[in-house]
């Protein structure tokens, strides 16, 4: 039975950039590097995150890594000032995708005494995204809140650059995991699943994959090489420093397609997806930005930090901080209808365009 074994995950699918969300069960047949551990080395990979003899060490490294930006939450910042757009705070945000209200009613700034600032991103019913401001372009099969960080497009779309992103999900405010969640993205979301964070390329073969827990940071790093369009991975949890993982492999030629060319938009964010609705013509329960069901929202949210991109060969090691206040647990199954058709729920795999727009 389907749903008997239908499972949920991390996706880290990497387009341009990369991006990460919560989906639905793997396609049979699917290309899949399968679950791997950071203690392992993969197919593919070689050395530590700086692919030398020190890749191991907590501290930063001491290499020639550059960062060209650099979402650097400080002590000062707080959620009021993602309403005031003279603050520093938002000189670093481009846009805030959200509902109606005041953007300090989806993004908060949560400080912490002995862990890294984090931005908080959350969704609410009205999570209602309007492109253009037009009710006729309304997302009503989303809910989403997306932040923009404001990169520089010629400098780190260009030559080699590293993504860096701490990601944790809280227990207190658990996901709906029948339905499928995008974290983050660089212009293509992907979407299947499995009780894993995947790494994947273009194509969705899974480059790489470690267990889901809530209440425990996920850091990565992944190298773009915009000539050559290949992809390095490097991950770790918790304060372990990075480690390569994957890589370096290359991506689908279509990621450098020219119509593509500088033109990455860059977001963390949470797009919790629809389930489909039976009242929906079969024909259109693909468009899941525009169609579907959703329930009435208790509490969700996501928390970003460690958000910047490095140039160059090199990768940075940053002092990885985490916070020891709950044990890290295994996101729990049994919110799962056991009887709804996963394949039914979920009719796609991939969007050709980040639903930005």
């Amino acid at each position: 039975m389907l749903a008997a074994k239908m499972q949920r995950a991390i996706l880290m699918a990497v387009f341009l950039f990369a991006s990460l969300s919560l989906a639905e069960s793997t396609t049979p047949g699917q290309a899949d590097l399968g679950e791997q551990s950071l203690d392992s080395k993969p197919s593919g990979a070689g050395g530590g995150a700086s692919g030398g003899k020190d890749a191991g060490n907590k501290e930063a490294s001491t290499s020639d890594t550059k960062r060209i930006f650099d979402f650097k939450l400080t002590p000062e910042m707080k959620t009021a000032d993602v309403d005031n757009k003279d603050s520093a705070l938002s000189k670093l945000i481009a846009y805030i995708v959200k509902g109606a209200g005041k953007a300090s009613e989806y993004v908060s700034i949560v400080q912490h005494k002995k862990a890294a600032t984090e931005i908080r991103l959350e969704i609410h019913d009205d999570s209602i995204f309007l492109p253009g401001d037009s009710p006729a372009n309304a997302q009503h099969g989303f809910r989403r809140t997306d932040v923009n960080p404001a990169i520089d497009k010629a400098t780190t779309l260009t030559g080699i650059t590293t993504w860096y992103q701490t990601i944790r999900l809280d227990s207190k405010a658990p996901l709906v995991l029948t339905h499928g969640y995008l974290l983050t993205c660089m212009e293509v979301p992907a979407s299947d699943n499995s009780q894993t964070v995947r790494v994947r390329d273009y194509k969705t073969k899974t480059l790489y994959s470690l267990p889901l827990k809530y209440d425990q940071n996920y850091n990565f790093a992944i190298t773009v090489d915009w000539t050559a369009n290949t992809l390095t991975v490097y991950a770790s949890v918790g304060i372990d420093p990075l480690k390569m993982v994957a890589g370096p492999m290359p991506n689908d030629p279509k990621a450098m397609s020219p119509e593509f060319k500088l033109k990455g938009e860059y977001h963390i964010q949470l797009i919790k997806f629809p389930l489909a609705d039976a009242k929906d013509p079969v024909d259109k329960r693909s468009d899941t930005p525009h169609f579907g069901f959703q329930e009435p929202i208790k509490k969700e949210h996501v928390s970003f930090s460690n958000v910047f991109v490095t140039s160059g060969k090199e990768i940075e090691q940053p002092k990885f901080t985490s916070q020891r206040t709950r044990k890290p647990q295994l996101v729990d199954d049994s919110s799962i209808s056991k009887t709804s058709d996963p394949a039914e729920r979920f009719a796609y795999t991939s969007f050709p365009t980040c639903p930005l727009s």
